[in-house]
């Protein structure tokens, strides 16, 4: 369009400064900017709003030079050239304040949202040129008149050197020519790099800044990127799906009071089903005559109230409170928050609170149901019971500990594959014992009553015995895991010294049945201690007796065992490796330290009554000298020394547990 070649009729006085801190500095969203006209369209009594931008686009970058635009129209009371000049171009006027324009709209008596007229500034804060095409006033034989002009950023903020300028808006081609209907065009130019969001942010974002409760208003979205065909979408109110019982009602709500004035509030508050995914929907959202004024996750309650990590993740609401901005504006001047310092806001913040210890409340439960959901599902527990117990009852233990426990998982921990299985695991291996303790109980509770019924007593006792089986078959479960592993590491070509000391150390019975793992005895730690601090002061060398060590690739010397009052050395050489000469040797050093240690100490060799043992367990002894090999014999005669393969170990270890594996089959 060509602009208008006679001086301009409109007028603008306005500060350099306050374009930038109205519009660059508080609106540097799209959507904001767009939720501003749209606003401005809602006072104007429009019925249908029409959106067209670019969805998913970047406005303005080095790299495009596309020439996207932005255009909010309505159908509206629209704007006269005289009305435009009086009204639109004064910055800061109190509309509510003047009869001309009022607190309510014109035809349809809305209650208006604009108060200061700061909106039309908002374009700003993303572009630098807008063109205002509005048709109104009242009908004529040749329709509505046309106001036409342009305001230009550069313009508007040209650094004259007075604080306060008049700026005159060029009017454009339509400028007082007529129009057959009335309405509002806004058309946004010359972009800053600005984003639009994608067709799903942008209506969520633009969702969220309106109440939406009115049949008589609608908005209505056009994608218009050169390279696709225009697609279309109304904006629709976004339904929350809220944890079961825990939404309330305004009406159930206690009424909202100040110095004996009730203040009336409609909306909800309530948990949502998910944790928060979209950032525009989290807390709750206050609204002011059908328009957005601030967003609260806790009206600012302290930390330390009952539910409160459930309430601050799952917390939303929508609340309509328009004596907010009605005899007292409350609302901050950016229009994105409330003066909550003030005394109304104060009362108002202290009723909220009261409303989310109320949700919080109501919320742990259906939390804890919908986690336990969840948890049933992921970690397939019920199956699992199932393939482990026979026994019904035992089967329905599972099943109650599995709510119990499953119920104070977080969302994002039930999420967790390891987590649950892990989880899960606990519960089978827990189940049994609680089944045996739960059974005891009840026995205890019928000797107490004093009535013994026999049947019921038989009954309970099977269930003990299925109990401590079931225990029992638990512990065959891990030692079969032990086993195996022991199995899978003889197997390895690559399995190192240290592999097989850490599993003997922790799992003693794989050589012994009747070895406990050293981490249970309290008088061989304090013995290994000393004694490694004693044979570094003895031999100047330092050794490491356990696997229990900070380096995780360092190898221990040989590991210490306890049981039958004997001292156990246990000496290894990994699969397929031969013990040679030179092993011996250093072998041999070990135990005849260790009974010198003990002599020098002999209150410490009480302990260990039972002498001290070597236990060596390789595939292949390679000595050829005679004398060596009459003291290997010697020592083993004397059971100061017992010498295994690894088949062998793994044979003898198999054999000892077949009652373990039998166990291990379901109850």
């Amino acid at each position: 369009m060509k602009e208008t070649e006679n001086k301009s009729p409109y007028l603008m006085k306005i500060r350099r400064t306050i374009v930038d801190d109205l519009g660059l500095k508080l609106y540097d969203k799209v959507s904001a900017v767009v939720a501003e006209i749209i606003a401005n369209s809602y006072d104007a009594d429009a019925e249908e709003v029409v959106v067209k931008l670019p969805l998913g686009k970047t406005l303005a970058s080095k790299k495009t030079k596309e020439n996207y635009t932005i255009e909010v129209s309505d159908n509206g009371h629209g704007m006269t050239p005289s009305e435009a000049d009086e009204f639109y171009l004064t910055v800061g006027k109190h509309r509510r304040d003047d009869k001309m324009q009022g607190n309510y709209s014109r035809r349809k008596n809305r209650p208006v949202m604009g108060r200061k007229g700061l909106g039309k500034l908002a374009p700003f804060g993303v572009c630098k040129t807008i063109e205002i095409r509005s048709a109104g006033g009242r009908k004529t034989d040749k329709g509505f008149q046309v106001a036409h002009f342009l305001l230009d950023y550069d313009a508007m903020t040209s650094d004259d050197g007075a604080k306060e300028k008049d700026y005159r808006p060029k009017p454009l081609s339509d400028d007082k020519e007529w129009d057959k209907k009335s309405g509002t065009t806004i058309k946004l130019k010359d972009f800053l790099p600005k984003r639009v969001p994608d067709i799903d942010t942008f209506s969520r974002q633009l969702s969220s800044r309106f109440g939406l409760g009115k049949p008589d208003f609608k908005i209505r979205v056009v994608d218009n990127k050169d390279e696709n065909p225009e697609k279309e979408f109304y904006i629709h109110q976004v339904k929350i799906e809220t944890m079961e019982g825990t939404k309330i009602e305004a009406k159930e709500m206690p009424p909202f009071t100040l110095n004996g004035k009730e203040y009336h509030v409609e909306g909800w508050i309530g948990m949502a089903k998910e944790s928060y995914k979209n950032e525009e929907f989290a807390g709750v959202r206050i609204y002011v005559r059908e328009k957005l004024a601030a967003v609260t996750r806790d009206f600012g309650i302290p930390t330390g109230f009952p539910g409160e990590f459930v309430a601050r993740s799952y917390l939303v609401g929508k609340i309509h409170a328009d004596w907010l901005d009605e005899n007292e504006d409350l609302i901050q001047t950016h229009r994105q928050d409330i003066l909550w310092s003030s005394e109304l806001g104060q009362a108002f913040s202290e009723w909220g609170k009261e409303r989310i210890k109320e949700v919080a409340k109501a919320g742990r439960e259906p939390k804890r149901k919908l986690v336990r959901e969840r948890f049933f599902k992921a970690s397939k527990l019920e199956e699992k019971a199932k393939k482990r117990f026979r026994d019904p009852e035992l089967r329905s233990t599972v099943s109650d500990l599995g709510k119990r426990i499953g119920g104070f998982a977080s969302e994002d921990e039930v999420k967790d594959y390891d987590y649950v299985n892990d989880l899960a695991e606990i519960i089978l291996t827990v189940s049994p014992h609680k089944f045996l303790v739960d059974a005891f109980r009840r026995i205890e509770k019928l000797a107490v009553n004093g009535k013994v019924d026999l049947n019921e007593l038989i009954k309970i006792l099977k269930s003990t015995k299925i109990a401590e089986l079931a225990s029992y078959g638990q512990i065959a479960y891990e030692k079969i895991k032990s086993i195996d592993l022991l199995e899978q590491n003889i197997r390895r070509d690559d399995a190192l010294e240290r592999d097989f000391q850490e599993i003997l150390e922790n799992a003693p019975w794989l050589i012994n049945p009747l070895w406990d793992p050293l981490s249970n005895n309290q008088s061989l730690k304090n013995f290994r201690s000393s004694f490694e601090s004693w044979y570094e002061k003895e031999y100047g060398e330092t050794i490491k007796t356990t696997t229990d060590m900070l380096d995780p690739n360092k190898r221990p010397d040989f590991i210490f065992i306890h049981r039958d009052n004997a001292l156990q050395i246990v000496e290894i050489k990994p699969p397929n490796h031969t013990f040679n000469i030179k092993d011996w040797n250093r072998m041999i050093r070990y135990p005849s330290a260790v009974k010198k240690f003990l002599e020098e100490n002999p209150k410490l060799k009480n302990d260990f009554l039972g002498g001290v043992v070597t236990t060596l367990i390789t595939d292949k002894i390679n000595i050829t000298d005679e004398t060596t090999n009459d003291a290997i014999e010697h020592r083993k005669q004397n059971r100061e020394l017992v010498c295994k393969t690894w088949k062998e170990l793994l044979n003898d270890t198999k054999k000892a547990h077949e009652s373990f594996i039998k166990a291990s089959e379901p109850f």
